[in-house]
């Protein structure tokens, strides 16, 4: 149990290095493109409306037609979705490395965007005859027209980085929220396991001492209670193999148990569950009483001669199911709280129900000492396996 916890540190710091380069190539082509049509949008509307504006003012043509813009565009999409790529694949740690990096990418990519509008132009000219605008390559004027376009580019080109690296991050902290809850479910699976294997040979023990006692003396009576023990075996085997069972199974296998610790104390103990028809359908965890009977026979027996009555009794509200098991004791001095039992029951309700079960223990009065769960109610399903239980209540 200690092991799991660093266990869990060393998949997480594992996951995390694996998914040091997150940006996956199908988020890279649909994001990235999503995201360049909408710059290429925007930044056709708002230079087309800038150039008719100017063009009514000035006759002079300030601008690019937003033919040349939009091919600008399209020339650059590839080189965008390549840059994202490679940005993907390096990273950012280690960040004095990967960082310069990053910054030369988009610097590059932003570079290129005034290059590729000039690239447009001789492409519209030679392919539908467009007119070749008047801009040279090395004019005083094309130096600014150069930054400005760069400084456009670079910012669109981070923020484009930033929308992908915020979805592609939240992506990979959902997966790793989703496996997190999945190692702690197996952990739990496998705690509750545990709980219930300490659980079986304890009270095989148990049986296995009562027997003992009469193979001697009775043998008629060792020979029925060995028929009893391999129908406790077979229901202790069954309700081991998972996590709930319904309430009438589990009444049924605590009245078996009680029944061979009857046949071993007949002039001491009595015995009452409260079962038959009336047993509503809902579900237990799994062998949740036999660690409580087990002790009101040890406990109820101990420290004198005399008899000893045991009840078991359930009370079902429409939220909440109510299990007692109550047996009587030697006056004076009532079991302690601790032990193997109760331990184990409390364990596998907190495993199980967290602060949503709860188990109650200690004297009602100087000869009487009760256990109580209380549970949530727990109802099968209205359609499927019917050994699949459903939370009744929130």
């Amino acid at each position: 149990m200690v092991a799991i916890p660093s266990a869990f540190r060393s998949w997480a710091a594992a996951f995390i290095e694996d998914e040091e380069h997150y940006l996956s190539r199908r988020s890279v082509l649909l994001l990235g493109s999503v995201f360049w049509a909408y710059v290429t949008l925007t930044d056709i509307v708002y230079h087309e409306a800038m150039r008719i504006e100017l063009a009514e003012l000035t006759h002079i043509m300030v601008y690019w037609p937003w033919q040349h813009r939009l091919m600008q565009h399209a020339l650059m999409l590839p080189v965008l979705l390549v840059c994202y790529s490679t940005a993907a694949r390096i990273g950012w740690r280690p960040a004095r490395r990967r960082v310069p990096q990053q910054m030369a990418l988009a610097l590059a990519f932003s570079l290129l965007m005034y290059w590729m509008i000039l690239v447009a132009d001789r492409v519209l000219h030679l392919l539908i005859g467009w007119p070749a605008a008047p801009f040279g390559v090395f004019t005083k004027g094309d130096w600014a027209v150069w930054l400005s376009s760069t400084v456009t580019g670079l910012l669109a080109y981070g923020f484009g980085l930033a929308l992908l690296t915020v979805v592609e991050t939240w992506r990979r902290y959902h997966a790793l929220k989703l496996r997190s809850s999945e190692l702690r479910r197996d952990w739990a699976g496998a705690r509750l396991a545990a709980l219930r294997t300490q659980l079986s040979p304890h009270t095989l023990f148990n049986v296995l001492h009562t027997i003992q006692a009469r193979i001697s003396s009775e043998p008629e009576v060792a020979q029925s209670l060995i028929a009893s023990l391999g129908e406790l075996l077979r229901g202790l085997l069954k309700a081991g193999e998972r996590d709930y069972t319904r309430l009438r199974d589990e009444l049924e296998f605590v009245g078996l148990y009680l029944g061979l610790q009857v046949g071993r104390f007949a002039d001491r103990l009595a015995v009452h569950v409260q079962d038959g028809a009336d047993v509503p359908s809902v579900w237990v965890p799994s062998l949740i009483l036999q660690p409580l009977v087990e002790n009101a026979v040890v406990h109820g027996l101990a420290d004198h001669s005399g008899p000893v009555r045991i009840e078991v009794s359930w009370d079902l509200s429409p939220y909440r199911l109510q299990i007692k098991v109550v047996n009587s004791m030697a006056a004076g001095g009532p079991p302690g709280v601790g032990g193997f039992g109760l331990r184990n029951v409390r364990e596998r309700l907190s495993v199980q129900f967290g602060g949503r079960a709860v188990l109650t223990s200690g004297p009602q009065d100087p000869s009487t000492w009760v256990a109580t769960l209380h549970l949530p109610v727990l109802r099968e399903w209205q359609t499927g396996p019917a050994d699949a239980p459903a939370a009744g209540s929130p």
